[in-house]
C-alpha cells in the first residue's frame, strides 16, 4: 500500500510539473487515503498544487468547484492553519465575510502566531468598520454636545426622530431618552446595522428604535412611517462635506421631513486658516534640500493626489505648528433650509477669502475645520487652537498650497469652490506642479536618510574602484527615488538600473535627469510599476545594489524583501556591495491613552454598553503612526529584536521601567547602510517610514522591576508580529 501511494504521489508531480493541477491534486489526496503517514511529509506540495488549482478556479470564476476543492483538503487535514487562512481570503475576496472571519479566527485559535492570518483578519475588520467609530465614540464633547442638543429639541411623546448615518444607534438612543413618538436609525452598512441592532438589544432598546439597512437617499416616508419632524446627522469629515451630508439632507427635505421638522445640528460654518509646519508639509510637498541637490530649485513637486481635495491629520500634534493668519469662513449652510443646501449644490462660482498675517513669516499649508451650531446655545468645534475642541474629526489639510512669504498685516485671498460635494481649494493652472508618488516625496524629504546617502558615496567609490574600473560599474538602485546611484553616475560609473513606482514617477526621474547634465540618460535604465518581476533585470550582473523593503505605513513588504534577497543571491558580483547592509527590529512596550481613544471603545465615554459590540472590530497592529507626535508613557526601553533580514521567532526578555497599564508595542527599525557606517533610526522627524504599534488585548498592568516578555512572531516570509504577557515565578 506504502508503495502504491508513493507511485501516485510521483504521478502528481510530474502533473503538476505540466501544469495539470486538478488531477495532480486528486492524485496526493488518493496517497494520503492510502497512506496517512505520508501526510506531514507531503502536506506542503500537496498545499502548493491546491493554490495553483484554485488560482485558476478563481480566474475562471469557478468559485463553487474552487471551495469544493478547499473542503476535500480540509477534510484530510482539519487542523491546517495555512489551508484555512487561504479558504479565508478567497471567502473575503468573494464577499463572505463572515465565514472568512471565521476561517481566520479558527486558524488563530490553533497558532495564534500565525501572522498571515492575523493580518488578513486585521484587513477585513479595517474594511467592515471604519477606524473613525472608535475615536468619534471616545469624543465626550461631541458626546455630551449632541446628547444636550437632542434632549432640547426633542419634544416627548410628540416628535418623530430620525438617525441619518446612526452608526452604532448612540444618538437615537440619545433621543429615546426623552421618549419621542417614534425613532428610526438609518446605515448603508450592513455590519453597522447588525451591530447596532446588538447594541439596541444590550441596552434594552430594541422595541424603541427601528433599524433601516439603507442609503436615506434611497428611502421613502414608508421607510419612516411617515414624514419626521426631527433629524439628527453626524454625517461629517474633517472637509464638513466630504461624506456627502449635503446631498443627504438635499433628499432628506424633499422627500422624508415634515415642512416644519427640526435638525441637529441646524446649520455650520467651515473656516479656513494659513499655517507653518515643515513637519507637515513635508509630507505634501517637496522641500528645498532635496530639490537643491536635485538640481530643481525653482520646481514645484507635489504629491500625487487622486481625487482627494485635502488630507485629514490631527494638526495640533505637529510640535513645529504655527498658525500664521486670522481665520477665516469659507462657508456657512442652513441644513434647515432647502434651497440654502441645493444653492451650495449647485455653486459653480468660488468661494474667496481674504487671509490676514498675524506676523511676517512663511505659509506652506492651508488648515480647515468647522463649527457645527447643534442648538442655537449648544456648538461643537474642531478648531486646533480650542483645547476643548471636538477631537472626533481631525482638520482638512489643503496640501496644495502654494507656499509664500507674507509680512505682518498682509491681506491675500484664496479660492475654494465645491468639486463632487467636497470643498477643493482653486490650483491656479498655470503654477505647474509636478506630481511624485507619496513614497519619493517621503523618502526624499527624509533629511537624515539623504546626507547618510550621499555622505557614503566617497567611500562606496572607493570601495567599488578597488574591485574594477568605475566606468565598469553597474548598479542596481531600487529606492523609491535613486538618489545613491544618480551620484554615482555624477562619478562616471556605467549604468544605473532603477526603479520608479508610477509614470509622475518615471517622468520626474527623467526631469532630474535632465536638469543634471553630467547624468547622461543614455546609461539610465527605469524599472516602472510596482508590480514588476525580477525577469526584467533577468540574469544581469551588479557591483552594487541598494534595495527597498519598507512599506510606507511602516511594515515590511515580505515581496520586496524576498526580491532583495534573490538579488543579492543572484545578481550580485561576488565581493560587491549590498544596501543597506543591515536593518534591525526595535520595540517598546507603552501606554499611550492615544492608541486606547482611537483603537477601543470605553463605556464610560458614550453612557451606554456599546463595547463589547464594536471592541470585535478592533485590529491588533496600527500603521502610519508618526512616533515622534505620539503621546505615550514608556513602559520599559527600547530593545533590538533581530535583523529583519534573518528575523526569526523568540521570547525576548526586558525590564520594566514604569509602572502602570501597558497597551502596545510601538515598532521602528535601524537602518545600516554599510557596515561600520553609523546607523539611523526610523523613530525620528521627517523619515521615510512611519512607525506602528501592535496593540495589547486586554490591556497589561505593570511594575516596575518585574519583568515582560516580547513575543517575536516570524512567518516563513518573514512577515511579523509582536505579542506581550509577563514573566511568571
Amino acid at each position: 500500500m506504502s508503495a502504491l501511494a508513493r507511485e501516485y504521489i510521483a504521478y502528481a508531480r510530474q502533473l503538476s510539473s505540466n501544469g495539470c493541477y486538478g488531477k495532480a491534486v486528486d492524485l496526493y489526496l488518493m496517497a494520503f487515503e492510502k497512506n496517512p503517514h505520508l501526510k506531514p511529509f507531503f502536506e506542503p506540495e500537496f498545499r502548493s498544487n491546491i493554490m495553483k488549482l484554485n488560482e485558476v478556479l478563481a480566474s475562471a470564476s469557478k468559485i463553487e468547484e474552487m471551495f469544493s476543492n478547499f473542503g476535500r483538503a480540509i477534510e484530510m487535514f482539519p487542523e491546517n492553519v495555512y489551508l484555512m487562512n487561504e479558504i479565508g481570503k478567497y471567502l473575503y475576496k468573494f464577499g463572505y465575510y463572515n465565514e472568512a472571519w471565521n476561517q481566520f479566527k479558527c486558524a488563530l485559535d490553533i497558532d495564534a502566531g500565525y501572522v498571515c492570518a492575523e493580518k488578513n483578519l486585521n484587513s477585513m475588520k479595517n474594511l467592515l468598520v471604519d477606524r473613525w467609530h472608535f475615536r468619534m465614540l471616545n469624543d465626550k464633547v461631541r458626546n455630551h454636545g449632541y446628547r444636550d442638543a437632542i434632549r432640547e429639541m426633542v419634544e416627548p411623546r410628540k416628535s418623530t426622530v430620525f438617525d441619518l448615518g446612526t452608526g452604532t444607534g448612540l444618538l437615537a438612543m440619545y433621543a429615546a431618552e426623552c421618549k419621542p413618538t417614534a425613532i428610526t436609525a438609518c446605515d448603508g452598512s450592513e455590519v453597522m446595522t447588525t451591530l447596532t441592532d446588538c447594541v439596541l438589544e444590550e441596552n434594552r432598546l430594541a422595541m424603541s428604535i427601528i433599524v433601516v439597512n439603507k442609503m436615506s437617499t434611497s428611502m421613502t416616508p414608508l421607510d419612516l412611517g411617515g414624514k419626521v419632524s426631527l433629524l439628527v446627522t453626524e454625517l461629517f469629515d474633517a472637509g464638513l462635506f466630504g461624506e456627502q451630508v449635503l446631498e443627504s439632507l438635499s433628499h432628506a427635505w424633499q422627500n422624508l421631513l415634515a415642512t416644519s421638522a427640526k435638525v441637529v445640528p441646524h446649520s455650520a460654518e467651515f473656516f479656513v486658516l494659513g499655517a507653518h509646519s515643515d513637519l507637515l508639509n513635508a509630507k505634501y510637498q517637496l522641500h528645498s534640500n532635496p530639490k537643491s541637490f536635485l538640481n530643481l530649485p525653482e520646481s514645484n513637486v507635489y504629491i500625487a493626489s487622486s481625487y482627494e481635495t485635502y488630507d485629514c491629520d490631527d494638526v495640533h500634534q505637529y510640535s513645529d505648528i504655527k498658525y500664521m493668519t486670522t481665520a477665516a469662513k469659507v462657508v456657512k449652510v442652513d441644513f434647515t433650509d432647502t434651497n440654502d443646501i441645493n444653492e451650495k449644490l449647485d455653486c459653480d462660482e468660488p468661494y474667496s477669502i481674504e487671509l490676514k498675517a498675524l506676523e511676517t513669516g512663511n505659509i506652506n499649508l492651508l488648515i480647515g475645520w468647522f463649527n457645527l451650531y447643534l442648538t442655537t446655545d449648544i456648538t461643537i468645534t474642531t478648531d486646533p487652537r480650542i483645547e476643548n475642541r471636538a477631537n472626533a474629526w481631525q482638520q482638512a489639510v489643503f496640501f496644495d498650497f502654494l507656499p509664500r512669504n507674507i509680512v505682518e498685516n498682509e491681506t491675500f485671498s484664496v479660492d475654494f469652490f465645491m468639486k463632487l460635494g467636497k470643498i477643493a481649494q482653486h490650483i491656479n493652472q498655470d503654477s505647474q506642479i509636478m506630481r511624485i508618488s507619496p513614497e519619493t516625496l517621503r523618502f526624499l524629504n527624509d533629511t537624515d536618510y539623504m546626507k547618510m546617502i550621499r555622505n557614503c558615496i566617497g567611500m562606496a567609490y572607493v570601495y567599488l574602484s578597488q574591485m574594477t574600473e568605475i566606468s565598469d560599474v553597474k548598479i542596481l538602485d531600487l529606492s523609491p527615488f535613486p538618489v545613491f546611484g544618480l551620484f554615482m553616475l555624477k562619478r562616471g560609473i556605467h549604468s544605473l538600473t532603477c526603479y520608479a513606482k508610477t509614470e509622475k514617477d518615471k517622468k520626474f526621474l527623467e526631469t532630474v535627469v535632465l536638469a543634471n547634465p553630467d547624468v547622461p540618460l543614455s546609461k539610465l535604465t527605469i524599472i516602472t510599476g510596482k508590480n514588476w518581476q525580477t525577469e526584467v533585470i533577468g540574469d544581469e550582473k551588479y557591483h552594487a545594489i541598494f534595495c527597498n523593503i519598507f512599506e510606507l505605513c511602516g511594515d515590511i513588504d515580505v515581496q520586496y524583501k524576498e526580491i532583495a534577497g534573490g538579488l543579492q543571491n543572484t545578481n550580485l558580483i561576488q565581493g560587491g556591495m549590498f544596501m543597506p547592509s543591515n536593518v534591525s527590529l526595535i520595540a517598546q512596550i507603552v501606554s499611550s491613552n492615544w492608541l486606547n481613544i482611537n483603537n477601543r471603545v470605553n463605556d464610560d465615554n458614550v453612557g451606554y454598553k456599546i463595547a463589547a459590540h464594536i471592541n470585535k472590530y478592533q485590529v491588533s497592529q496600527n500603521f502610519n503612526l508618526d512616533l515622534t507626535n505620539l503621546e505615550y508613557t514608556p513602559m520599559t526601553d527600547p530593545i533590538v529584536l533581530g535583523s529583519c533580514i534573518n528575523l526569526a521567532s523568540d521570547v525576548v526578555n526586558v525590564v520594566i521601567k514604569n509602572d502602570g497599564h501597558a497597551n502596545a508595542i510601538l515598532c521602528w527599525y535601524k537602518i545600516e547602510l554599510m557596515d561600520s557606517l553609523e546607523e539611523v533610526s526610523t523613530k525620528r522627524p521627517y523619515s521615510f517610514i512611519d512607525g506602528t504599534a501592535f496593540l495589547v488585548d486586554p490591556i497589561i498592568p505593570m511594575v516596575k522591576g518585574n519583568i515582560a516578555n516580547i513575543l517575536c512572531c516570524v512567518d516563513d516570509d518573514g512577515a511579523f508580529k509582536l505579542m506581550m504577557d509577563l514573566e511568571t515565578t
